[in-house]
């Protein structure tokens, strides 16, 4: 038995072969091993190694998969859901995700069986959408921003695909309907869907079911295109908040010269979940990378960090002529759309350290609607009780004056003559 099973047991890769950042991971599962000793002693000692040698063989989500095979305890830590999250938020930030790995990810984020097959109500449901959204107000604004489309993101998907998965979705969420940025989003939904193994027919019901996930009433893109941009506005102001705090100087700087970096940076970044710029500053896999933290987390701090990163590294001083451009086309921090993905994976991870938590997200959010609320009409004071009038001085006449009371006499009751027709009482 034990030969069989040591056959099956795949190499595990050396440790310079681990993926960057493993002693960071490692390290925090360090934490969450038992501190104390266990029956063999040296527990701790041994849960950091322990934890070294599983982050060197679980460097992919393949990985994950297959190594409940590899021993009862690896089975154990991959069982817990929380252990499992942990190590699926690590492969996303610092591991290798392969195309067919991601597509897999992506859809089982959004509620979605990751299965060969094309579920046949799903593909009705597209067909059905796609063909009744062509009537929508919306299809002159899908067909006027699809071909403005970067070909980097289609990566060889027709225009007239990507079109009708926009019209598809417009359709099944009318109350979001279409919205500029929505086809960046689009098209690199589908791009990660062909890329992971999905055949012409397969990828667009993916992609709607997916896009219509994500802007459901509780969805993580929805609040980015319903009318007046709410999350917009409200992710904008927080990222500024946060410049002002980590580099007040610059923050100083962009708002004397009149930079208005809501408008130029966070808002095309934050409304095209990066695709803004992928293919002429960053590649696709930094984007892509972008999006599996982000679906892994279910919170937009990923973007968020990586918005704040490009600005923080932005040069000191310079006139609003050289910031602009900057800003807009990243030239301070350009890869190409030919870089690597140890490239991608640097930027990334250097985001990545920034000190941008959720609670602090969201609290920054709260604080920019209770500033923006509508003020409240002014109510009047609540009425104070009305306390009586005084009572009013009547003058009383003098004792002399008042008439003595009249003396009534009250007559003496006679007593009634006796009844003759009662039996008299003996």
């Amino acid at each position: 038995r034990r030969r069989a099973r040591s056959s099956q047991v795949p190499p595990r890769p050396s440790v310079a072969g681990r993926p960057a950042g493993a002693a960071k991971t490692a390290a925090v599962l360090r934490l969450r091993q038992r501190k104390g000793g266990n029956r063999r002693g040296g527990g701790e000692a041994r849960g950091a190694d322990y934890a070294l040698n599983l982050l060197a063989y679980v460097g992919t989500f393949e990985g994950i998969a297959s190594a409940r095979s590899v021993c009862r305890g690896w089975y154990r830590i991959l069982a817990a859901d929380a252990r499992a999250q942990d190590l699926r938020r690590f492969v996303a930030r610092h591991g290798s995700v392969t195309p067919k790995a991601r597509r897999a990810l992506w859809l089982e984020s959004c509620r979605l069986s990751p299965c060969n097959v094309v579920d046949a109500g799903l593909r009705d449901a597209y067909a059905d959408a796609a063909r009744r959204g062509q009537e929508g107000e919306w299809c002159e604004a899908i067909d006027t921003d699809v071909p403005r489309t970067p070909l980097v993101l289609l990566a060889g998907i027709e225009r007239s695909t990507l079109a009708s998965v926009l019209r598809a979705v417009a359709f099944r969420r009318p109350d979001v309907g279409y919205c500029q940025g929505m086809d960046y989003v689009a098209a690199i939904v589908l791009r990660a869907l062909r890329e992971g193994g999905d055949s012409e027919d397969d990828a667009p019901p993916r992609a709607f079911a997916m896009l219509a996930c994500l802007l459901a009433r509780d969805g993580m893109l929805r609040g980015l295109y319903t009318p007046g941009f709410p999350e917009v506005r409200r992710r904008s102001y927080a990222l500024s908040t946060l410049l002002a705090a980590t580099r007040p100087e610059l923050s100083a700087h962009l708002e004397r010269i009149g930079a208005c970096v809501e408008v130029a940076a966070f808002a095309p970044w934050l409304q095209t979940a990066f695709g803004y710029h992928a293919g002429e500053a960053w590649p696709y896999e930094l984007v892509a990378r972008a999006w599996d933290v982000f679906l892994v987390e279910r919170h937009w701090k990923v973007f968020a960090r990586l918005a704040l990163y490009v600005v923080i590294v932005l040069p000191d001083g310079g006139p609003l002529e050289e910031v602009m451009p900057l800003m807009q086309r990243l030239e301070h921090v350009k890869l190409g759309a030919d870089a690597d993905a140890d490239a991608s994976r640097f930027v990334l991870e250097r985001a990545l350290d920034l000190k941008v938590t959720r609670a602090m997200l969201d609290a920054l959010g709260d604080e920019f609607e209770a500033l923006t609320a509508p003020a409240a009409p002014a109510s009047p004071p609540p009425s104070q009780p009305s306390s009586p009038p005084p009572p009013r001085r009547v003058s009383k006449p003098p004792l002399h004056a008042i008439p003595a009371a009249p003396q009534y006499s009250v007559p003496p009751r006679s007593n009634p003559p006796p009844r003759t027709d009662a039996p008299a009482r003996r």
